[in-house]
């Protein structure tokens, strides 16, 4: 796809020109960006005008980190070329890249007027609609992508993920969209193997667990609770990580740690189907970094999901998905996987915050503002329309109180936020815009906050946790489907299932009712981390048990299976 543009872009020229273009992207791509630089200059000064050339000169600053002068250079190889639309798309990565989402997206749809039916101008605008919290729009647009590219696998996947997060998404049609995937992506990988692993249902069984989420990720709160904990001599556990693995990490816990991000997915299978692994663990489902399709591959006798997606994989290579009874209530949810279910007893996620750096909990901010502050902490593509007009119901509800949205960029999205509240009648000096911050920013902003608002219809997962450690109350919105349960699971485990709503009205009224209570506010800040820490949310020695006794009830009925 990208080829064809560079050919229509190059268009005819002299045969010096077109070397030099080859040569310097050719330099850039072995990260190689001064040398680049030095032979696209080269090729300008033979036609100063040239798109193509000014269009691999703004990609090579970009490279070194010019982003200003990437930008103009770009923005003259589209007056260059007006018919073009691969400048545009330049020129859309880069605003994404660097937050001007607004520009971003006048790029894609400038380069879309030009080439309707570019699926990766689509895809690409899908993107940055995702990051301004439109993920309804985002599923349009990936669905135009898809039109065009049927089998585009990364856009496929993405329209998974954009539809937990719509409010305009049906449940089944989200699972229909799930098991289409499987069907169309995933399952013609599936092949028939004889595995040599000994049935033995006793033995020490082989773990693997597959995730680029180890380090760096909010979901490493979760995976580093239980990893440390499995027995040894019973479990032997590798991990293998879809992203760049610290040289420190690969003996940590006395586990095997493998770096297959430079492994293509059939290597990847390859090489777990070498390491003779009986359980193989994804941790990530249809998120950034996944590697479903080693998992499509079947590598292992067994094959399990949990933690990372509040859906179905919707593939036929995945045996089992771990969960429980209150994220998906028995005989309620099963229809809506293609895998069996297995509930862990006392929920399915264990917490450990990061051993520093976690700020204490602090007074309670309302006592010297003198109004209670909501917040809403979680990703902004998590919010939408109906949500923010229950948040505007509540501040009518609680008429002193403040709403502080964080994670909410510039410009567009902030306007629209703001004219639902406007809509409401609410003054627009009672909310307060957070950008996207460092993670220290980000942990200090809860300083600021009473009470967290969960969101709907996907509920907060890692973002509860860490709010609830730093000493703020989350309030949420329960569901039908797994995607708006993850409240129920992690407040109950948490000791807090009094904030879970189960209506919006409910939902208004839990919130309002804790906001007038300024007594219980303070006792539940100041109280909310010892009891996390004695509550089965962060047990991580019984959940490391009640893991493992699922791993070992599915080996014996795999082993069963073979007698």
């Amino acid at each position: 796809m990208l080829r064809r543009l560079l050919r229509q872009l190059l268009g005819a020229r002299a045969a010096g020109s077109a070397e030099l273009i080859a040569r310097g992207r050719a330099e850039r791509e072995r990260g190689e960006p001064a040398a680049a630089l030095a032979t696209l200059e080269a090729a300008l000064r033979q036609d100063a005008g040239d798109a193509a050339v000014l269009a691999e000169l703004g990609l090579t600053h970009r490279a070194l980190g010019r982003g200003d002068a990437a930008r103009a250079l770009l923005e003259r190889a589209a007056a260059s070329a007006p018919g073009s639309v691969l400048p545009l798309l330049y020129l859309g990565n880069l605003a994404h890249e660097s937050a001007r989402l607004d520009d971003a997206l006048a790029a894609y749809r400038a380069a879309l007027a030009i080439d309707g039916r570019n699926a990766a101008l689509h895809y690409n605008l899908a993107l940055t609609l995702m990051s301004c919290g439109e993920a309804a729009d985002a599923v349009e647009a990936f669905r135009a992508c898809l039109a065009e590219a049927p089998d585009y696998a990364d856009a496929r996947s993405s329209l998974l993920f954009a539809l937990n997060l719509s409010d305009r998404a049906g449940t089944e049609d989200t699972v229909a969209e799930h098991f289409e995937w499987g069907r169309r992506i995933a399952d013609p990988l599936w092949r028939e193997r004889g595995f040599s692993n000994a049935p033995e249902p006793q033995r020490g069984l082989r773990v693997g667990y597959v995730s680029a989420d180890f380090f760096g990720h909010a979901a490493a709160d979760f995976i580093h609770s239980f990893l440390p904990q499995h027995e040894r001599g019973r479990y032997e556990i590798t991990c293998y990580c879809n992203a760049h693995l610290p040289e420190a990490s690969y003996h940590l816990y006395g586990h095997t740690w493998r770096d297959i991000s430079a492994l293509d997915d059939a290597q990847a299978a390859s090489l777990i189907e070498q390491d003779a692994i009986d359980i193989l663990v994804d941790l990530s489902g249809h998120t950034r970094g996944n590697r479903l399709l080693v998992f499509a591959r079947k590598p292992a006798p067994l094959q399990l999901t949990f933690l990372g997606y509040p859906n179905t994989t919707g593939m036929r290579a995945m045996d089992y998905r771990l969960t429980d009874a209150y994220a998906d209530p028995p005989g309620a949810s099963e229809r809506r996987y293609r895998e069996r279910l297995l509930r862990l007893p006392h929920g399915l996620w264990c917490y450990r915050p990061p051993a520093e750096g976690m700020p204490e909990a602090g007074a309670l901010p309302a006592l010297s503002k003198g109004h209670v502050t909501f917040g809403s902490m979680n990703n902004v593509a998590k919010l939408n329309a109906g949500l923010v007009g229950l948040w505007a119901d509540l501040l009518l509800r609680v008429g002193d109180a403040h709403l502080l949205l964080a994670t909410i960029p510039p410009g567009s999205t902030r306007e629209r936020l703001l004219r639902i509240f406007v809509a409401k009648g609410i003054d627009i000096r009672r909310i307060e815009f957070s950008d996207r911050l460092p993670k220290s920013g980000f942990q200090a902003l809860h300083k600021q906050v009473d009470i967290a608002l969960d969101a709907y219809p996907c509920n907060g997962g890692a973002t509860t946790c860490e709010t609830l450690w730093l000493g703020v109350p989350v309030v949420s919105l329960a569901g039908e489907a797994f995607r708006s349960r993850a409240g129920v699971s992690l407040l109950g485990a948490a000791g807090l299932p009094q904030l879970v709503a189960h209506s919006g009205a409910e939902y208004l009224d839990i919130a309002a009712s804790l906001a007038r209570d300024r007594e219980r506010l303070g006792q539940l800040r100041a109280g909310l981390r010892e009891s996390l820490r004695a509550s089965p949310l962060m047990d991580a020695a019984a959940f490391a048990r009640a893991l493992e006794a699922q791993y070992r009830g599915a080996w014996r009925e795999w082993c069963a299976g073979r007698s």
